[in-house]
């Protein structure tokens, strides 16, 4: 029997982590099929069952809880160890791997990374567009542009402008609804409880309107809004740019969110990840009025 390597340690923990085979395999970007026959090979190695097949999972067996904790703080010193090495790479070459949300990339940042790999043509970039938060202690992302009021405090990170908010609604919409109590007043899109006046209204003018239906992505409110379903609360950057929706009459800015471009402290003086860290963080300042609502309408140039 031979000891447990650490490629192992990482398919133990992603199984541990995800509960299911498919998860696990998701995490480590690897297949189902692949993903079972190396947790049947440990486990033969080993000479004990680690988890319990079940209908809706696997369970940690007693073995595994025993050594999970372990198993963990190996991976901890696997990983500061894989961020030293790189934070020595002077390179302006190899993956740089991005997370940010859907609507940056989308309808904001994709012109910058554009230019971005124009500039830097052996830097690969690798994009995560995702809502989820990657775990960047380990390796989740190397540079994550973040709507966060405070990041965890062991990253690196640049503060950019904030992203405001308002209430938008397409011009067929409003000519044919009343922001009045009425029998035919509009309506707001819900984003993800089913309150017909959800606390998130309440702060605006137009909290006597009810929310109806639940869209939990900003993209599907404004294709929402553009099809005249009711009014919506966006980011100024995705509302004030499209020719389809006006911001609704007798309303402000409805919330300013920090936004944050991070990175490991391990990481920030790799030359590759410092290189896309200044170049976001100088795009997003490029972009501040348009982030801000300071320019209804306006697209940058």
């Amino acid at each position: 029997m031979r000891d447990m390597n650490w490629d192992d340690l990482k398919v133990f923990l992603a199984l541990h982590r995800s509960g299911s085979i498919r998860g696990a395999a998701g995490q480590l970007g690897s297949s189902h099929s692949t993903v079972s026959r190396r947790l049947a090979a440990i486990e033969a190695q080993l000479g004990v069952r680690l988890f319990n097949r079940a209908a809706d999972g696997l369970q940690p067996s007693a073995a595994a809880d025993d050594i999970v904790d372990r198993a963990k703080r190996v991976e901890a010193e696997m990983l500061a160890l894989e961020r030293t090495v790189q934070g020595r790479d002077a390179r302006l070459s190899g993956p740089v791997r991005v997370t940010m949300v859907p609507p940056l990339v989308q309808h904001l940042l994709m012109p910058d990374l554009v230019a971005f790999a124009d500039a830097y043509p052996e830097i690969d970039l690798e994009i995560a567009s995702t809502y989820d938060l990657a775990d960047m202690s380990r390796h989740g992302a190397d540079v994550a542009v973040r709507f966060q009021t405070a990041p965890e405090p062991f990253l690196f990170g640049r503060r950019a402008p904030h992203s405001a908010h308002a209430i938008f609604a397409s011009p067929d919409y409003l000519s044919s609804k009343s922001l009045e109590r009425s029998g035919d007043s509009a309506r707001w899109i819900g984003w993800n409880v089913p309150d017909r006046f959800p606390g998130w209204t309440q702060i605006t003018p137009l909290a006597h309107l009810p929310a109806h239906h639940m869209m939990p992505d900003p993209l599907a409110q404004m294709a929402a809004a553009e099809a005249s379903l009711g009014i919506a609360e966006l980011p100024c950057f995705l509302g004030d740019t499209n020719p389809r929706l006006v911001r609704v009459p007798g309303t402000q800015i409805t919330g300013r969110y920090d936004c944050w471009v991070l990175t490991h402290p391990d990481l920030k003086t790799t030359e590759r990840v410092r290189t896309c860290v200044r170049y976001l963080t100088e795009a997003l300042h490029r972009h501040a009025p348009l982030l801000q609502g300071e320019r209804p309408g306006m697209a940058e140039e």
